[in-house]
């Protein structure tokens, strides 16, 4: 059997809009999270316990819409190769039917 190996490095023109998305929401979060702390330390020149817990809210947000799309990714990688094992299964099966009834009678 052979071994598939799928890999995702693409460039950002070769994704899909859904994979584009996701990578913009995630960044967003992760840059909203960066500019409220240092918008809050220079606006008040010290960061309160309600912009930390917002910066980290907005980091596991970016962290979760990142890690659900390594999810999917990686079940549809485990779901191509269930498919090709079984086609691969069934035309052995059917080279096999079709060999015994094309087979000349002795």
């Amino acid at each position: 059997m052979e071994n598939f190996d799928i890999t995702y490095d693409k460039k950002w023109k070769d994704l899909g809009a859904k994979e584009r998305s996701q990578l913009i929401i995630a960044y967003s979060f992760a840059a909203a999270s960066i500019l409220l702390g240092f918008i809050s330390f220079i606006w008040l020149t010290y960061i309160p316990g309600s912009v930390i817990a917002m910066s980290a809210m907005y980091g596991s947000m970016a962290c979760a819409v990142l890690g659900i799309g390594m999810y999917f990714k990686s079940e549809l990688v485990e779901f191509k190769t269930d498919v090709k094992k079984k086609l691969d299964g069934l035309d052995k099966e059917i080279d096999e039917k079709l060999k015994k009834d094309l087979k000349p009678e002795e």
